[in-house]
């Protein structure tokens, strides 16, 4: 365990070391098909283990229950912040910027209308 977070933290240190140089951008794209080939060989090692696949349709089970338990509560509580959260507030700078901009008869940046001067 403390050997794969070791290695975990000298794959961050050496991401940002490389950072901007052509071998970090190969690396990055070795990323995707490298996690294909890991799920790949798991898949061969559950396939292949007997007393687990004995209990798969139990295990399916219980995680699809616990997916959709954590669908319908992220659901819910999506639900309860758009209610209590409708619209974002609007900054106090911003508010008195464009009131004072606008009693000083010259246009706001966000306008879009030229200045006076140029």
């Amino acid at each position: 365990m403390f050997i794969a977070i070791g290695l975990m933290f000298l794959g961050i240190a050496a991401g940002f070391l490389l950072r901007g140089k052509p071998l970090a951008t190969l690396l990055t794209r070795c990323v995707s098909p490298a996690i294909v080939l890991l799920l790949f060989a798991l898949g061969i090692s559950v396939g292949g283990n007997s007393i687990l696949m004995a209990a798969l349709p139990e295990l399916g089970g219980t995680a699809i229950v616990l997916t959709l338990a954590g669908i319908a509560g992220s659901l819910v509580c999506v639900l309860c912040i758009r209610r209590f959260f409708r619209q974002p507030p609007e900054p106090a700078a911003l508010t008195l910027l464009s009131a004072a901009a606008s009693s000083d008869g010259m246009a706001s940046p966000a306008s879009g209308n030229k200045d006076a001067r140029s």
